[in-house]
């Protein structure tokens, strides 16, 4: 009865005021409305959360997040949807707190970490990759809306499922298939059209009784007929046909380093020029940045990374691998209004490697995802008086996403 008071204070408490404003105010917007309707709904999840009603607070997280997009709130979410044993709903929610949710406080941020966590260990991304555009998806008897896209990502549970793909003029696909504890992996579906009806037999060809006799003309000497007359003596030239491969590309993206003065995430950008020798090796030249997003120890202090890295990789099909070389600085800086103004940047050289995944979307663009690991020369400590608060290894671990134009 407690929680049938709460929801309908909230209708009422949406609804009276919508009504009052319109007869006050005839020119409020919709978007103002939908915000208080947003803030009313996290309202009330976060304080089912607290009060130990998580399915309450997930139906309420799910209203706000169907007004407008929060990081924060879907991070949330999916700790709640962990919590009940839905790891497999949760994992988009996680990574976009994980990435885009900068309001959220050490704490909170690492739960979401060890939410992401426990829900990986329950499945593996599964990359669909379907032969023809428009084609209607179910997964384990459920509808997939990927109309209109030729590949989509979704997160499965370890097991065995089954996928069917279905389209006008074509066999039904259906493709079985075992998810293992973090194995991500490409599923092909490739639809085979279905068999044309036999044409109706051709009539018969009765030739005529008396065809009509066709005499050759010789023509001697170097004479040479109009074009119109003999097409088959001329040659159109044909232009000089250039070659596709692409040596060249460029790009840039999102990056999260982990290392910097501590565990967790550093973000930041990444732009790269790379130079293709053949269809298997390539070297690459990169820059970036990445800032500390959470204070040294939940003190004031700040740190970042820049440097710059150059990588020979071997490429195969989708995947490639790359041994890297870093040379690049870490910055640590105190706060002035908490410690006498200081600034470090320590230069700190390394080698490592890399694995990644690059995928092709047009004739001239890609989108790439890798992670990379580099040992450094030599560890990270930060001493506050005789307090030594860091003592960070000398390892930098980053992830990336982004695209990349070739050319």
């Amino acid at each position: 009865m407690r929680r049938l008071a709460a929801v309908s204070a909230i209708v009422v408490g949406l609804v009276s005021p919508a009504w009052a404003q319109a007869d006050d105010d005839a020119d409020e917007t919709d978007e103002s409305t939908d915000e208080q309707r947003f803030q009313a709904f996290a309202a009330l999840g976060d304080r089912e959360a607290a009060a130990g009603r998580p399915r309450a607070a997930v139906a309420a997280y799910r209203q706000a997040l169907k007004l407008r997009p929060d990081p924060l709130i879907a991070g949330r979410l999916g700790v709640l949807l962990v919590q009940l044993g839905k790891p497999e709903q949760a994992t988009d929610h996680l990574l976009d707190a994980l990435q885009l949710a900068v309001k959220a406080t050490p704490a909170e941020r690492k739960r979401f970490f060890e939410a992401h966590e426990v829900a990986r260990d329950a499945g593996a991304w599964i990359e669909v990759l379907l032969s023809h555009a428009g084609v209607r998806v179910t997964i384990d008897g459920k509808p997939k809306n990927c109309v209109g896209r030729s590949s989509f990502w979704i997160f499965m549970r370890t097991g065995e499922h089954e996928l069917r793909a279905t389209l006008d003029g074509y066999e039904e696909a259906i493709v079985p298939f075992t998810v293992k504890k973090r194995e991500d992996k490409q599923l092909p579906v490739t639809l085979i059209p279905l068999p044309m009806p036999a044409p109706p037999a051709p009539a018969v060809y009765e030739p005529e009784k008396d065809p009509p006799k066709v005499e050759r003309v010789v023509v001697g000497g170097d004479a040479k007929l109009p074009k119109q007359e003999d097409p088959w003596g001329y040659e159109d030239p044909r232009p000089a046909q250039k070659s596709d491969e692409k040596r060249w590309s460029i790009g840039g993206g999102p990056v999260a380093v982990f290392g910097v003065a501590s565990w967790m995430p550093a973000v930041g950008i990444v732009a790269e020029g790379r130079w293709r020798a053949n269809e298997y090796v390539s070297l690459g030249l990169e820059g970036r940045a990445a800032w500390l997003t959470a204070g040294v120890a939940d003190r004031p202090i700040s740190a970042m990374t820049a440097g710059g890295i150059v990588s020979g990789c071997g490429h195969w099909r989708w995947l490639y691998g790359c041994a890297i070389g870093h040379i690049g600085v870490i910055n640590i800086e105190f706060s002035r209004t908490s410690y006498e103004e200081q600034s470090s940047t320590l230069v700190k050289p390394g080698v490592g490697g890399r694995i990644g995944a690059e995928l092709h979307v047009g004739r001239s663009v890609a989108l790439k995802a890798s992670i990379d690991a580099l040992g450094l020369t030599s560890g990270l400590q930060v001493i506050v008086g005789q307090t030594r608060l860091v003592e960070q290894p000398p390892v930098l671990i980053g992830t990336q996403i982004g695209a990349t134009w070739e050319f």
